[in-house]
């Protein structure tokens, strides 16, 4: 019994690191909302979703898939339990997504978009402060914080017991900027924090398909708790 309490005390020692999460995308890009039906115990394309795609023989715009513990073609390893792959189909309005197998994102003509290859920079959505520009220098992405920011040492490792860290504590609004260049309209995404070290970072969250004029926000922003899932339909070049 000694050992459990001592154990609950070390818990409430760590530092506290859950990140609030953005609330829902306002602005003057136009945006849709995307269905997104997971079965029981398969794996969600929000927050963290692999990027892949097909090129078309033709010339045309390639195709995109989504892939959600998908290894791929490239990588000669088992797919995760669970996994599930999408096609993103073009609409009218934006697109929707189509359960396809994930068999389908093995084959040799689907391919991984790497770091290297993706059109947003890893650096996208990453850091708590920053901005960055799509590699088609159409997107800018900028998060900005408004605010008080408070220095401590706070425990390190799991428990906090491990020695001391510098850490920063926020109380304040992050705002994240997402602004279609070539027409100016712009979203923008608020996370409130109150004195928190954690932070939003969903970089993987934040799909941009140049070739179709589209952008995918799966699990960028939250509602009650759930991510959402929306398509940004971009003005024409």
């Amino acid at each position: 019994m000694r050992s459990a309490r001592t154990i609950w005390l070390w818990v409430l020692a760590a530092p506290a690191v859950q990140a609030a999460g953005f609330g829902p995308p306002e602005g003057t890009l136009p945006l849709h909302p995307l269905t997104v039906t997971v079965p029981a115990g398969a794996l969600s394309p929000l927050r963290s979703a692999s990027l892949f795609r097909e090129e078309s023989s033709t010339g045309a715009a390639p195709t995109y898939y989504l892939g959600a513990g998908v290894a791929g073609s490239r990588l000669q390893i088992p797919d995760s339990p669970g996994a599930t792959a999408w096609q993103v189909v073009p609409t009218a309005d934006c697109v929707r997504l189509e359960p396809v197998p994930p068999a389908l994102l093995h084959t040799p003509s689907v391919q991984a978009v790497l770091v290297q290859q993706n059109p947003l920079p890893m650096e996208c959505a990453a850091a708590f402060e920053g901005s960055c520009t799509s590699r088609d220098d159409k997107l800018r992405i900028t998060t900005t914080f408004e605010g008080r920011r408070r220095a401590a040492r706070v425990g390190g490792g799991f428990f906090g017991t491990e020695g001391t860290i510098d850490t920063t504590f926020y109380t304040g609004v992050r705002t994240l900027s997402i602004e279609h260049l070539p027409s100016r309209l712009v979203l923008r995404l608020q996370e409130r924090l109150n004195n928190s070290n954690g932070y939003s970072a969903p970089q993987t969250a934040i799909r941009y398909l140049p070739e179709l004029q589209r952008l995918l926000l799966l699990g960028a922003s939250e509602a009650q708790g759930m991510p959402l899932a929306q398509c940004v339909a971009l003005p024409p070049r």
